[in-house]
């Protein structure tokens, strides 16, 4: 038996800015309610699933304005894309906006990265409150990765 992620929950400070925000990487808000500690939203980034993110508004800017640099919480949120092509279109559509983009980056040691990467091609940008996110194309799978671990393996 195997799980996936359904939907992952964020502590935002504002919630139409955090919703303009996913509106803008192609999400698409379910509906907006209250919760006992205050407003929550729901957001569709798939358009199937009815949220893959929940958004409770009551959270705060991180220190840093970068959750990959904070040591707790949400490291990043990754999206995949289905090609590299799309991963730079999106790049343009998020610089064109204002929005400072870290990358590209290949996620393997061919591209600077952690040894046991996935090979992928990534951009990393940040939300409202500073959490990141990530679009990416050209994964390997686990038995792609296998296989190349082994021949590594066998080379040496």
């Amino acid at each position: 038996m195997r799980l996936s992620i359904g939907h992952v929950g964020l502590h935002v400070r504002d919630l139409e800015e955090e919703i303009a925000f996913l509106e803008l990487i192609g999400g698409e808000l379910t509906c907006i309610d209250r919760a006992p500690v205050g407003r929550v939203a729901f957001v569709s980034l798939d358009g199937e699933r009815h949220h893959s993110l929940a958004l409770f508004e009551d959270g705060r800017r991180l220190p840093s304005g970068n959750s990959k640099t904070e040591p707790a919480g949400v490291h990043h949120i990754a999206l995949p894309a289905a090609s590299i092509d799309e991963v730079k279109s999106w790049e343009r559509k998020l610089a064109s906006a204002g929005i400072e983009i870290d990358g590209p980056h290949v996620q393997g040691p061919e591209g600077g990265g952690l040894d046991g990467g996935s090979g992928s091609y990534a951009i990393f940008f940040n939300d409202p409150n500073g959490i990141c996110f990530e679009i990416y194309a050209g994964a390997m799978t686990l038995p792609e990765f296998r296989r190349a671990e082994a021949a590594k393996t066998a080379a040496k």
